[in-house]
């Protein structure tokens, strides 16, 4: 469930999540009045976008070429420049030498306004610069509050490794929620066990701004991310689908199953052994086979399957 941004927002949006995947969430103000001047002007009217000093280099424009040249002093050692081939000295003028950086003490709180968390104004820093906590949000279908971190540069083989090792460090006990500024094409497909990861793009309120809208991300989560795989699972473990079925389970002891053996199958693992899954469910000395942990239901029996002690997922 999405909705579509007014244009004006929507390229602001777009410009906040292409700046947030750089290295320093920085821009220069050439690369901003040559490509962005609307979305880069709108952004410093909110405060998102700061001054926080010079680059020693810009862009040759009068070469057209998109490297970046270095800037010296002028032989009147009055202004800054370079030498093009083409045009003789270039001077540099002093706004394009000026850097801008989203302001994340401005931004996050614009983003998580519409959340009824505890750290909304103040979110709390897990990886500098880089991933944030802000507490337990309480969204519509959902009786307890759902753990909220927001990051950004996920599509980062070191900044996804630093972040598994969050995971490992401050495990949750449900499910967790991760709400990324990287596009929702470029999050990595990983399965992170009962973590969901959500691109700030797809659950923005259309009619107020860049609000996350908990309306929207109580129904992504409750259909998850089709990532093209045969089989899928919410990261609360509450459902999965396989085969473009989805079956939805309320039991604690069932979802433990499920669970299990999909992630033996995202693991290439053929099959599991019934007693481990069992014993790993919690399941009890009385409870040997899968018929009798899904006593009462028996469309589990679709896309699982039970032979000579082993079990698995059967795609």
């Amino acid at each position: 469930m999405t909705r579509s941004l007014r244009s004006s927002d929507n390229d602001a949006l777009a410009l906040i999540c292409a700046i947030a995947q750089t290295r320093d969430a920085r821009i220069t103000s050439a690369a901003l009045s040559n490509h962005h001047p609307a979305a880069g002007a709108q952004l410093q009217a909110l405060g998102v976008l700061t001054r926080v000093g010079d680059e020693a280099a810009v862009t040759s424009l009068a070469d057209h070429e998109d490297t970046p040249v270095a800037l010296v002093r002028s032989p009147d050692g009055r202004s800054f420049g370079y030498f093009s081939p083409q045009a003789g000295w270039v001077t540099a003028s002093p706004d394009d030498q000026s850097v801008f950086a989203l302001s994340f003490e401005t931004l996050l709180p614009k983003l998580l306004d519409g959340l009824d968390c505890p750290l909304v104004s103040r979110p709390v820093q897990l990886l500098p610069g880089l991933l944030w906590e802000v507490g337990g949000a309480r969204l519509p279908g959902r009786s307890a509050r759902v753990p909220v971190w927001i990051g950004r540069r996920l599509s980062d083989p070191a900044t996804w490794a630093l972040l598994l090792q969050q995971f490992q460090q401050r495990p949750s006990p449900g499910l967790r929620i991760v709400l990324s500024l990287t596009a929702e094409a470029k999050l990595p497909k990983t399965y992170v066990s009962g973590h969901e990861i959500i691109a700030v793009q797809s659950v923005i309120d259309a009619n107020d701004g860049f609000r996350i809208d908990p309306q929207i991300l109580a129904a992504r989560l409750a259909h998850g991310r089709d990532d093209g795989q045969p089989a899928s699972m919410a990261a609360d473990g509450a459902s999965i689908t396989v085969r473009g079925k989805s079956y939805a389970f309320t039991g604690t002891k069932q979802r433990a199953i499920i669970r299990h053996l999909f992630e033996a199958w995202q693991r290439g693992e053929r099959e599991c052994l019934t007693a481990a899954v069992l014993e790993a469910a919690d399941s009890g000395d009385q409870v040997r086979t899968l018929g009798k942990a899904f006593r009462g239901r028996a469309d589990w029996r679709e896309f699982i399957k039970e032979e000579r002690g082993r079990c698995w997922i059967d795609i």
